[in-house]
Parts: structure tokens; sequence; C-alpha cells
């Protein structure tokens, strides 16, 4: 008996650690950085705070094509596209702060629509090579709105604020800066400490959880066993760790405290990861689920596959839109033609270091991928600096986060054939025993 309980516990280990190899071995990396980075706790803190909140809602919005068996979507480059152009409508007409940012969310919104049916009506076109296909789309994008707008504005279309406009009158300024009243707008809708936030969040994430399982067990009938909650009660240890912790270590605490966390843009983060876990609990979402799963079955068994595919792309297609708004707001300005241009491989490399594949990603993987590449994005150039003893450390970062792609898919790719010849092994022994 004793000898069957070790078994187990050692084919779980080892499962967990192949399933979890990619997020494991960059949480590794990210650990060294820091080390090497040798920078203060509160600036690290600060730079991840920043970024995790600038850039989630952009990685969210690539899990619905994953669900829909598309992989990773390269084409939400042209949402980051519209969103540009409604802040671009909203600056020419002078609408500023929260109702300029309004604005141009509502502007960005049937551009972001339109542009995303075109895209998935191509991978309909496409199938099996969706990413390839998006990656190229990108810059096919790319060159027509550098045509519209280098060449096109002030000639053909015309620019009623002239602040947008060349000195020739042809073609827009880059970079383009957000005026005080946008810069930061719906950040500064409410801020407070990063140690109250997350001290808030963990309560309230238990607190749901805890609900969650009791609303299935008094409310459904369900048969639950209160020893298989693993989610429930890895919350309560990550919450009493972060209680421990803040306790016992006064330089944790103050970087926390001097951290300023953005309410405002966190409950639109809240707000797309309800609305993602909504859909995948409706009919759509089964739909979406069962095409990724197996288009033929679904077909057959009266599922719109075409249909389902686009809609999964448009919905993408609009958050990467709102993702941009998000991002460009923090950031107070960005390079009229160049800013879109590194938001899908930005993301997909995030996403996959949480432990997502083109076959699987959730919103634990983005939150978990966020947090490691944009802990390696802030600590790579300055632990290449220190490393190489070289001033040009921004050259480590390009590498490092290239190589995040690449590695990621490398390993996914060895976890897959470690999972298939695990099956066969499986059934060899079961054909064995059958004899």
């Amino acid at each position: 008996m004793g000898e069957i309980r070790r078994h187990s516990i050692e084919t779980n280990i080892k499962r967990f650690l192949v399933d979890n190899v990619v997020t494991i071995l960059f949480f590794i990396i990210c650990l060294i950085g820091i080390i090497l980075a040798d920078q203060p706790m509160a600036y690290i803190v600060g730079e991840i705070s920043s970024r995790l909140f600038r850039n989630l809602i952009i990685i969210l919005a690539l899990l619905i094509p994953v669900w829909a068996g598309m992989g990773m979507n390269f084409s939400i480059v042209v949402g980051a596209m519209a969103a540009q152009i409604g802040i671009i409508v909203s600056i020419n007409f002078s609408i500023t702060g929260i109702i300029g940012l309004v604005a141009a969310f509502i502007v960005s919104v049937p551009l972001s629509l339109f542009f995303g049916n075109l895209v998935g009506r191509l991978f309909n076109k496409t199938k099996g090579q969706e990413m390839i296909t998006g990656m190229i789309l990108g810059f096919f994008a790319k060159g027509l709105y550098d045509l519209v707008f280098m060449f096109l504005c002030g000639p053909v279309i015309p620019v009623k604020n002239p602040s947008l406009l060349l000195t020739n009158g042809i073609g827009l300024i880059t970079p383009i800066t957000l005026d005080d009243a946008t810069n930061a707008a719906i950040n500064n809708i409410w801020k407070m400490p990063l140690d109250k936030g997350l001290t808030m969040i963990l309560i309230i994430a238990v607190a749901v959880k805890l609900l969650s399982v009791l609303w299935r067990k008094y409310k459904r009938g369900e048969e639950l066993s209160w020893k298989k909650q693993y989610g429930l009660f890895a919350l309560i240890v990550l919450f009493a760790a972060y209680m421990i912790l803040i306790s016992v270590s006064e330089t944790v605490k103050f970087a926390l405290s001097f951290t300023q966390m953005p309410v405002g843009t966190g409950i639109l983060i809240v707000i797309v990861c309800i609305y993602t876990t909504f859909l995948s609990k409706t009919k759509l979402g089964s739909d979406i689920n069962a095409v990724g799963q197996n288009m033929n079955i679904a077909v057959s068994m009266g599922i719109p596959a075409d249909k389902i595919r686009i809609t999964a792309i448009m919905i993408s297609t609009l958050l990467a839109g709102l993702g941009q708004l998000v991002f460009i707001q923090d950031i107070g300005n960005f390079t009229t033609y160049t800013a879109h241009e590194n938001v899908g491989t930005f993301a997909i490399a995030a996403l996959l270091v949480g432990g997502a594949s083109i076959q699987k990603a959730s919103i634990s993987h983005a939150v978990i991928g966020a947090l490691l590449f944009h802990t390696m994005f802030v600590v790579s150039p300055l632990a290449g600096r220190n490393l190489f003893d070289n001033a040009q450390g921004e050259y480590f970062r390009v590498f490092a986060c290239y190589a995040v792609i690449a590695v990621a898919l490398a390993l996914h790719a060895w976890k897959t054939v470690m999972a298939k010849q695990e099956e066969n092994s499986e059934e060899a022994e079961i054909k064995a025993a059958e004899h």
C-alpha cells in the first residue's frame, strides 16, 4: 500500500513539473534577474505593478481564439490600431479627459468588430495556419494604416486639429501626446497603496471562492468533498503567506505601500475577467470550445464552426482595442506609426510564460504570465548591464523577450511529446494486462 502511495506521489510531482515546466523555468530566470539587477525592491515592485495593470487586458484578449482552436492571435494588432484611430479622432475634435477616452473607445468598437470580422473570414480560408496568417496580416494592416495617416491625412482626409499635422500639412505627427486631462485619466479615478489593494483582492478572492463552493454544495445539491477544494485552500495559503510576509519584512511592506495601485484600471480588468468567465459558461462559450476541440465533430452536431470562429476573433479584437486604450492612457503618448507593432508579440510571449499553450489558455495563465514576463522585461536590461558590464542592456531585453517565445514553444512541444509517450505507455500496459 505504501509503495503504491509513494509511486502515486512521485507520478503527481512529475506530472506537475512537466505541466508547469515553462512557468517554473521563467520564475527561476526572474529570480536570477532580480538578483543580478541589484535594484531597490520599491523600484521593481512599482515597475512590475504599473506594467501588469497596463498590459493585462491585451493578454486576456488572446484567450478566446485559443479556445476556438486558432492558436495565438497575432492579429490583435488590428484591434490596437482601432484604439489608436479612436484616440486620434478624439484628439482631432478636442475631446479630453475621461470623456475623451470613452469617445475613443466608442469610435474603436465598430472598427474593431469590422476588422475582426474580416480577420475571422480570412482565418476561415487558412484553417490550420492562423498564427502565421495573423502575423503576416499584421504587417499588411500596418501598411494600410501608414498609408492613411502618413499620406492621406491632410490632403485627402481633413484634420480639424492643426496640432496633429506635420508642418507641411501632410501626415500626422509622431509621437502623439495626450493632454494633462486625458493622460492616466482611468488610472487617476481612484488609487490606493498596493499593500491595501492586495489585501482586499485576496480577501475578495477567498470569499468568492468559498461562496462558489457553498453554492454548488447547498443550492445545486452537488456532492463536494472539502478535501478536494484545492483552489480554495491555495488562496487561503496565499493570503496567509502574504500577511506573514508583510508582517516580517519591512522592505516588502515599504515597497508595497510606496506603490500606488490604479483601482479604476483594476476594475476594468476584473470586468474583462468576469466577462471571459461568463462567456465560457454560455452556449456561445460551449460552441467555441467544441469548435476548438474538434471542428468536424462540432459541425456534425450542427454548430456553425466558421461563424463561431469569426465571433471569437471579433471579441478578441474588441478586447485588444480596449487593452491598447488602457495602455496608451497609462503611458500618456504613443508613437503614431509603430505603437501597435509589438502588441501581439509581447502579449503572446507573456501568455506562453504563464504556462498557456496554443491549445489551452486561461485567466490564471494570463495573470501569472504578465507578472513573470514583465518582471523579466524590467530586470533584464539592468541584469544584462551588470552581467556584461555594458551600458547597452536594452539589447539584452530584446534578446530575452524574443527568446521567450522560442523557448516556450519548444518546451510546450516537448511537453506534448512527453504526454504522447505517457499515453502510449499506458495503452501498452493496458494491452499487456489484457493478454
